[in-house]
């Protein structure tokens, strides 16, 4: 990164900034480069208004715009797209034994990644951590402006952006986090539900570039869904609970027994499983390796889990009605592998004269999990509250 002495970014502007202002960046962020007419479109406002709200964010160097020669009428467009280099944002996603953290630039494109493994699970030895994997990413990034704001999600529950208010995994009750960072780091800080940020990262893009409603369900540690309207994520005090957990899931059996999502579509339940059915304990992860590698017993097992996935999806989109549903965590490898016993659940369970439900999987990877965390940051910055 660059000096870190050098300005942070210009704060006061972001803070200064219209409403308006802020739906055009969001905008631009969540659709990329657009022509001024598709400006009009999306945030409602007249040509006039475009000029004069984004003429000052190209001059402040926060927006770029291109002349480009347009085929079908010949004369040239200029849109406009958010100055990646303007600044650059930290994101970090704790797990329960690694912190994972990225340096991106304004449009949210990774400059750097690093991982290190945790050995302790104490607020101090996670912000020791943080500093220094931003020191980390200072040397992988040397050019890269100084960070202008850091978004750190977990599983967990963050109500006002600053303080966790519960983390089970990690044992936290009430921990200022975002105090103690920036404290340490002297970045501004908001803190988040790390299944929230996915969907926001999910929002932005991913499926919801071209939908406006999609569902975002995980599975692995725990079982975790997020919902978009209007590409919008949906969110109150409830929604960082794991609500859906607790949602009873048929096993497809005559006559059918249920149990909650949280105890038979999670890394637990496979390992849990696997012992009942006469094996030594292996971690969820080689159970699915095995079944991959065609064992009866690990495809039997891995075949089941896909069924009942399956019902879980197609019972989520009764309720929410998504355009898509994406698939992301730890397991969701096995609704690749198994798609066909997915797509068997989600029929037990859905009219057959229903729009067939459109599936997503995302391949597991926590630097996405931390890009999440910056677009958090970044949402937060925009709106002037970093």
């Amino acid at each position: 990164m660059a000096d870190s002495n050098a300005p942070a970014g210009p704060a006061s502007l972001w803070t200064a900034l219209s409403d308006t202002q802020r739906e055009i960046v969001l905008a631009l962020l969540r659709y990329g480069r657009l022509l001024r007419p598709e400006i009009m479109r999306i945030v409602g406002i007249s040509p006039g208004s475009v000029t004069r709200l984004t003429t000052p964010l190209v001059e402040a160097g926060l927006l770029t715009t291109h002349t480009l020669q347009v085929a079908d009428t010949g004369r040239p467009q200029s849109p406009l797209e958010v100055r990646a280099d303007a600044e650059s944002v930290v994101g970090v996603g704790l797990s329960t034994n690694l912190l994972t953290a990225v340096l991106t630039d304004l449009r949210l494109g990774v400059l750097a990644t690093v991982r290190r493994p945790l050995t302790g699970h104490s607020p101090a030895e996670i912000v020791t951590e943080l500093a220094a994997a931003l020191t980390d990413l200072a040397g992988a990034a040397a050019d890269a402006p100084p960070p202008s704001c850091l978004g750190i999600s977990l599983g967990g529950t963050a109500r006002d952006g600053r303080t966790v208010d519960e983390a089970v995994f990690y044992g936290w009750h009430r921990v200022p986090l975002a105090d103690f960072v920036e404290a340490r780091l002297g970045v501004p800080t908001i803190i988040g539900n790390d299944l929230t940020a996915l969907t926001l990262r999910e929002a932005w893009f991913g499926v919801g570039r071209e939908h406006g409603r999609f569902s975002l369900l995980t599975v692995g540690a725990g079982v975790g869904h997020g919902l978009v309207v209007d590409g919008q994520v949906v969110t109150n005090a409830d929604a960082e609970m794991g609500l859906l957990g607790m949602v009873p899931v048929p096993d497809g059996a005559r006559p059918a027994s249920a149990a909650a999502a949280m105890d038979c579509l999670t890394n637990e339940a496979i390992e849990r499983t696997w012992v009942q059915r006469g094996h030594d304990w292996l971690a969820a992860a080689d159970v699915v390796e095995l079944a991959t590698a065609g064992d009866g017993d690990a495809v039997s097992l891995c075949a089941s889990y896909a069924r009942r996935l399956g019902r879980l999806l197609g019972m989520a989109a009764a309720f929410t009605l998504p355009e898509v549903v994406v698939v992301a965590g730890e397991r969701a490898a096995i609704a690749t592998l198994f798609e066909d016993e997915v797509q068997q659940g989600i029929a037990a369970v859905r009219r057959a004269s229903a729009t067939p439900l459109d599936v997503v999987v995302r391949e597991h990877d926590r630097a996405e999990w931390a890009t999440g965390a910056a677009a958090l940051a970044l949402r937060a910055r925009v709106l002037g509250r970093l």
